[in-house]
């Protein structure tokens, strides 16, 4: 059974996108000094391109490899973001820092809307970005 959360948030699961954007995140982990704090945030574009970024200390308050990815995709004009997929070296899929989500927004209204991939009790699902926003 899913949570009431689960089932007012969740969006349709693209097995192609999230296989696609698994192979980034390990091939972004893979010569990753370890760490416990360790993660690939990877981001699907509405255009299609993928974007992504190591992140040696999930934790850091800096979040200078977010604010890198930010101008990346900024840079591109592919600021429309479809998807998010954040990893820890592990394997487990989280979600990214609140302060990453938030920059997302700031970077494109529409990316409110985009659904991020979070392992539940049926296995990995997506739920939307908005969901996981505290606004008051």
């Amino acid at each position: 059974m899913q949570s009431v959360f689960e089932l007012k948030t969740e969006l349709p699961f693209d097995a192609d996108a999230f296989e696609g954007m698994q192979k980034v995140a390990r091939d972004l982990l893979r010569d990753a000094e370890a760490g416990p704090f360790t993660q690939a945030i990877v981001l699907l574009s509405a255009q299609g391109a993928k974007y992504g970024a190591l992140i040696p200390n999930a934790l850091s308050e800096e979040k200078t490899e977010e604010r890198a990815l930010m101008e990346c995709v900024n840079s591109r004009n592919d600021t429309e973001i479809r998807r998010v997929l954040c990893r820890w070296q592990d394997g487990g899929i989280d979600l990214p820092s609140a302060d990453f989500r938030r920059m997302l927004c700031a970077l494109n209204v529409q990316n409110t809307e985009s659904g991020i991939f979070v392992m539940t009790r049926q296995g990995v699902s997506v739920i939307s970005l908005d969901a996981t926003l505290n606004r008051k």
